[in-house]
């Protein structure tokens, strides 16, 4: 017989920067994370997250060498109790909460403040919001033709 034990181990320091990165970047290639941290880690990083079922490969970036794109699951979501990814706190909220030192971080570690899965839903939305502006310039530049 055997007694088999699940043990919890805690994040790794790099797991949890680079669950970070994914989330305040996504879509994020292995390179990209490595330039924003500083540093190469392993492949058991991305796939510890994996395994937890909080990051999935989300597509391949449009450029040489087509990498792999790593963006949340809705796993993770449910993990951390949020319904949406804009519900995470912005590098203001974090410094006003003590959390971090926002006098010298550069805001650009926390993305754009637009998430991937939002920017979607917002393409979607704006298909015809300015289709009148588009239609008068189009008209005003055949009538001085």
């Amino acid at each position: 017989m055997t007694q088999e034990k699940t043990v919890e181990k805690k994040l790794s320091k790099a797991a949890i920067e680079t669950l970070a990165i994914i989330v305040y970047h996504q879509p994020v290639t292995r390179a990209e994370i490595e330039e924003i941290r500083g540093v190469a880690f392993g492949t058991n990083t991305l796939e510890i997250l994996m395994e937890l079922n909080w990051v999935k490969p989300g597509g391949r970036k449009n450029v040489p060498g087509r990498p792999i794109q790593y963006v949340t699951t809705d796993d993770f979501l449910s993990h951390f109790n949020l319904q949406k990814l804009s519900d995470l706190p912005t590098v203001d909220e974090l410094g006003a909460a003590g959390l971090i030192d926002s006098t010298n971080i550069d805001n650009a570690i926390f993305g754009t403040g637009k998430f991937y899965k939002e920017k979607q839903d917002d393409k979607k939305e704006d298909i015809y919001s300015n289709i009148d502006e588009m239609l008068s310039s189009t008209l005003d530049s055949d009538e001085k033709n």
